[in-house]
């Protein structure tokens, strides 16, 4: 059944009645008569010693207990877009990006950071190589944060904490095995789990981890999402070493091998049977070295430095059948970037100020992709094949940028927080190549050296007019210089023939953003309004009938509401939601934006028995009317229900089973057909396949144990 704008507005008005505070900042169980207070809780993602409602900026924690409750095979994307102002747009099953206030991450404009370390060389797969059960929790600043991170951070910041070893460092030396989660799912019938060595003692602490993840084409209610199948495997490492109380030297690292389909989306629409992606495999090798100390001397009373090195090597194949007189077959070699990056952040109290300062740099080497096409006639001859070709030039990048961020306490009733950041970003393009177009060497027009430069900052507050109830306020300026991949790369996921694009200048915004949050004793509410204005948006643009160009043509403007909250009622039931509002033009054109869900909204009611619980939640779209009609068309609204349950095995076996639990679920009880707005699509093929935009997964259904130690 699909759904009208009444029904979408009574479902949403009907969450909006239960005020419910973010599920991310909860740190009480949910068996609590109270809501866990926002003070409680502080992220090292801002790069303060700040709490979350000291803070002008919109943040979310997504909890140690909410990664352990979540199941299903959406990955790390369905875990964030539980948030609002973030949605997930699908690729495949294990694939796809996230949409966060209106621009999809594949862009460059949301930074992903992973222990404070920004994760450079794969915008559109980083989401699809971290396996959740290695992570402690998510902080998520929704908003610019190029103050704190520089380039890139226009729309927000996503970071990951990863977990280590609890043990006390003055114990014996032990290490032990243990079972950290298995699970299920019937819709793609995926299996996967993960196993760890966990102990430590004599100042170390260690945790080694392996898991697993394998599932085939998932179902939809209109058919099955051919080649949205993937099988992913890894190892990780958390290593400590206290020489004393105060100090922590850290080796982590991380090996992960993933081979996914990508069943539709962002450069594979309109998926089978046309056209056909797979990455297969992409192996990712990490390793960082860091230090924490907490006595630094007069300039600092702690500080954090690390160092990091990460590469990537990717074989796509990819089948393009859209031509009924051949079918091409293209096998592209993406073996870069290597990155090296690093950062150091100092935090000192000075009265009532709460300083931190800084800096980070990353170089990114990237040695441009190699391609073999052969193509088949429509009987299947050999038509021709090509050796391998080089794509596209090799370029480097380094970026460095210092940092100085004030949080001053003036009072009870005033908080105001403000940050400065300078950064320099240089970009050197490779020499020529010898299968360069005339139209590619005329685009270079001999630009191989670029550099940028940018100050930015961001200013804002929190006034308590009333120990419940806060008001908050925030300005700051973002920006994004292109990369040289950016500038150089011919063509998106190998379906589109781009021109080289050296001449772009950095992208900048403005986010002004206004809120008011309330701290009841069972209610919490945060509800924010912003409005973020582009300069000289990178857009992909046609120059010709078979060539396209990335330029900066464009301002914007997206404003949103985005509306968060939790209540409880008693000691056994608890409500969450989440809403989020989007409208975005295109102010050089005065056209809408396109792939933006204009209003989407989550809920969902929990009981939380004797060592049980069990929940209802809710996710429901409203149809996108507002479009670029040259590239998307309306979508339909659509609501889809999950249930979901739990208890612990001590319930049933006793004590000695008092850290196992099992969870359980049915997602899309009524098998509803679903096609997120924010999902890519080709408008000149029919959207009643599958992957045209890909369709959300039907009827499934889960189960999850998982052990706490």
């Amino acid at each position: 059944m699909k759904l009208n704008k009444l029904h979408i507005s009574c479902l949403l008005a009907s969450a909006a009645a239960v005020l419910v505070s973010p599920a991310s900042v909860a740190e009480e169980t949910a068996s609590s008569a109270q809501v866990a207070r926002l003070d409680t809780v502080r992220v090292s993602a801002t790069r303060s010693n700040i709490s979350t409602a000291d803070s002008p900026r919109s943040i979310s924690v997504i909890s140690a207990d909410e990664i352990r409750d979540h199941i299903g095979s959406g990955g790390l994307q369905s875990l964030l877009e539980q948030l609002p102002g973030i949605e997930f747009a699908r690729s495949g099953g294990l694939g796809g990006q996230l949409v966060m206030r209106g621009f999809n991450s594949n862009t460059g404009r949301t930074v992903l950071a992973i222990d404070g370390e920004r994760y450079r060389g794969r915008s559109t797969l980083q989401f699809n190589m971290i396996d959740p059960e290695s992570i402690e929790r998510i902080e998520i600043i929704r908003g610019p944060a190029s103050s704190l991170y520089g380039s890139d951070a226009m729309n927000g910041v996503i970071n990951i904490v990863t977990r280590r070893a609890d043990v006390d460092a003055g114990q014996d030396f032990t290490l032990a095995p243990k079972l950290r989660a298995l699970q299920a799912e019937s819709g793609s019938n995926m299996i996967g789990g993960r196993a760890e060595l966990i102990g430590g003692g004599n100042g170390f602490d260690i945790l080694v981890g392996a898991h697993k993840r394998k599932a085939d084409d998932y179902e939809t209610p209109v058919g099955t999402a051919e080649n949205s199948d993937y099988d992913m495997q890894g190892i990780d490492l958390n290593i400590g070493y206290r020489p004393d109380e105060l100090s922590r030297w850290e080796l982590s690292g991380r090996y992960e091998d993933v081979t996914t389909g990508r069943a539709g989306g962002l450069g594979a629409a309109p998926g089978y049977p046309y056209i056909r992606v797979r990455e297969e495999p992409i192996i990712e090798r990490y390793l960082r070295l860091a230090y924490e100390s907490s006595h630094a001397g007069v300039m600092a009373d702690s500080f954090d430095a690390a160092v990091y090195r990460r590469d990537f090597e990717t074989d796509i194949y990819n089948r393009n059948a859209t031509s009924a007189a051949a079918t091409a077959y293209a096998h592209i070699k993406v073996y870069s970037p290597t990155v090296w990056g690093g950062h150091l952040t100092a935090q000192k109290l000075i009265g009532d100020h709460a300083l931190s300062y800084g800096g980070d740099f990353f170089h990114e080497s990237f040695d441009g992709r190699t391609r073999q096409i052969t193509r088949y006639d429509a009987d299947g001859n050999l038509l021709a094949q090509t050796g391998w070709t080089p794509m596209e030039r090799s370029s480097e990048e380094l970026s460095v940028g210092v940092f100085v961020n004030d949080d001053w306490t003036l009072n009870d009733q005033w908080s105001l927080s403000g940050a400065l950041r300078a950064d320099y970003v240089g970009v050197k393009i490779g020499s020529a190549l010898a299968s360069e177009t005339t139209e590619q060497q005329e685009a270079f027009d001999g630009n191989t050296d670029k550099s940028y430069s940018a100050l930015t900052g961001s200013f804002g507050g929190v006034y308590r007019v009333t120990p419940t109830l806060h008001l908050v306020g925030n300005i700051s300026r973002g920006f994004r210089a292109p990369s040289g991949m950016t500038m150089t790369i011919t063509s998106v996921a190998g379906t589109v023939t781009t021109l080289p694009a050296p001449e772009l200048e950095e992208e900048t915004n403005i986010t002004t953003e206004l809120g008011m949050r309330w701290y009841g004793s069972n209610t919490e509410l945060s509800v924010t309004a912003y409005e973020s204005r582009y300069q000289d948006l990178i857009s992909l643009v046609a120059v010709s009938d078979s060539l396209y160009q990335r330029q900066n043509i464009s301002e914007a403007t997206i404003t949103g509401l985005e509306v968060d909250g939790r209540s409880h009622f008693g000691r056994h039931w608890s409500m969450n939601y989440a809403l989020t509002s989007t409208h975005g033009t295109d102010d050089s054109s005065d056209e809408p934006l396109s792939y933006i869900a204009p209003l989407s909204g989550r809920a969902s009611l929990r009981y939380d028995g004797m060592g049980w619980f069990g929940e209802t939640a809710v996710r429901a779209y409203r149809g996108k009317y507002r479009i670029d009609d040259s590239e998307e068309r309306r979508t339909d609204s659509y609501a889809i229900v999950n249930l979901y349950a739990g208890f612990g095995l001590d319930s049933l076996f006793g004590s000695n089973w008092q850290d196992w639990k099992i969870r359980t679920g049915i997602e899309n009880l009524f098998d509803r057909e679903g096609r997120n707005p924010v999902v890519s699509e080709d408008i000149d093929y029919s959207n009643d396949l599958v992957g045209n935009p890909l369709a959300e997964p039907g009827r499934s259904y889960m189960v999850k144990l998982t052990v706490d130690y």
